[in-house]
């Protein structure tokens, strides 16, 4: 059995607006261990960026706890908090956040600053990772000369810069268009097989929310008791998710079917 990489336990976030509160968690239970893929699905404002949020120590829950990496981080200090973030979580955004004025491989060293990596170490990591994502081309070019799917993949080789416990992905295909949006969350199955990166990806895309492992959904703050198989769970095992014949390891396409896999 995986260790347990993430747990929350009765998890609730209320918001104070004017006289009246909002609640925007609720009683959320969730267990992540090392390993998984998984996606949580569900419509815009049904509080999935705020868990989100809650997971990557970027807000504290109003109630409840959330176990990251052993640390109930619901009980650490803020100035303690960031140390957790930058080491323990990796983060991938809907608009990628990169810095305009460095170049990619500038962009994947960030992450890195603070540590105790000299600066040849730092560029070293920085080109394996770029080139782990099929940017070894791309390293001085900046965001501008980037299209939309590079830059996303800036992105998830910067997330992965201080090998994090947990890679956190908040709509990381909203602003593609789909043949990329899928070309990506394919990069996050393949880093999550080859290297067993741990993921939590939410989106309100039912088509990308398959492609992950387990698909969870959630409704109004509440995790729903439901619990979907997704198609990335049957490749991990070698088993085509379309055809359900065995594939192997390195097949890009399903060798009985040719849907790719």
């Amino acid at each position: 059995m995986s260790e347990l990489v993430l747990e929350t336990q009765k998890l609730d976030k209320v918001y104070k607006l004017g006289g009246r509160q909002v609640r925007a968690l609720s009683d959320v239970n969730l267990q992540v261990k090392k390993g998984d893929f998984i996606s949580i699905m569900g419509p815009s404002g049904c509080g999935k960026t705020t868990l989100l949020n809650m997971l990557g120590c970027l807000d504290k829950p109003t109630y409840g706890k959330v176990v990251l990496d052993g640390v109930d981080i619901t009980k650490v200090p803020e100035k303690r908090l960031f140390k957790i973030r930058k080491y323990k979580v990796g983060f991938v955004f809907q608009t990628f956040n990169l810095m305009p004025y460095l170049n990619a491989i500038e962009n994947v060293e960030l992450p890195m600053e603070g540590t105790k990596k000299s600066g040849d170490e730092k560029k070293k990591r920085a080109r394996e990772l770029l080139k782990m994502v099929g940017l070894s081309e791309r390293e001085e070019h900046r965001q501008h000369r980037l299209s939309a799917g590079e830059q996303q993949r800036v992105a998830i080789a910067r997330a992965l810069a201080n090998n994090p416990a947990i890679v956190l992905a908040d709509e990381p295909t909203g602003n593609l268009d789909s043949k990329t949006g899928s070309e990506i969350v394919r990069l996050l199955g393949q880093l999550n097989i080859d290297q067993r990166t741990t993921i939590v990806m939410v989106t309100h895309d039912g088509h990308m929310a398959a492609r992950a492992g387990r698909m969870l959904f959630l409704s109004d703050g509440r995790l729903l008791a439901k619990e979907k198989q997704g198609t990335h769970l049957l490749k991990k095992e070698l088993i085509c998710p379309y055809c359900g014949r065995e594939i192997q390891p390195d097949d890009t396409f399903c060798p009985r079917c040719g849907k790719r896999l």
